[in-house]
């Protein structure tokens, strides 16, 4: 009987309705939480080529990374160092590349 009486149920814990949620710029919020995770899935399961799956990698490199153990732990601190003191890490993302940090090849055009 106590349902019927019109009581208004209310979410416990950290619910807010949606017109009381902040606005976020998304850009900002974005570029900042991929270098957080990439550095953290760097440092915890780097050996094993998560950070490079998560910014984008042909499946060889991960193989490779996981069968070297990361080129024997040395590669992830490498790739930890880069992804936390560069300034873009745009040229990191989609690379397939085993070395993210090296020189792009040269393109090659007949003429």
């Amino acid at each position: 009987m106590w349902c019927l009486w019109g009581s208004v149920a209310r979410a416990g814990g950290p619910f807010r309705p949606l017109t009381q949620v902040p606005l976020v710029d998304s850009v900002e919020v974005l570029v900042e939480d991929q270098r957080l995770v990439g550095s953290a899935l760097a440092l915890f399961l780097g050996p094993f080529g998560a950070h490079r799956i998560y910014l984008g990698t042909t499946p060889r490199v991960a193989i490779i990374y996981g069968l070297t153990f990361g080129g024997f732990g040395v590669l992830p601190l490498i790739d930890l160092g880069h992804l936390l003191f560069s300034k873009n890490l745009e040229q990191y993302r989609n690379s397939d590349k085993l070395i993210m940090w090296g020189k792009p090849r040269e393109q090659l055009t007949p003429r």
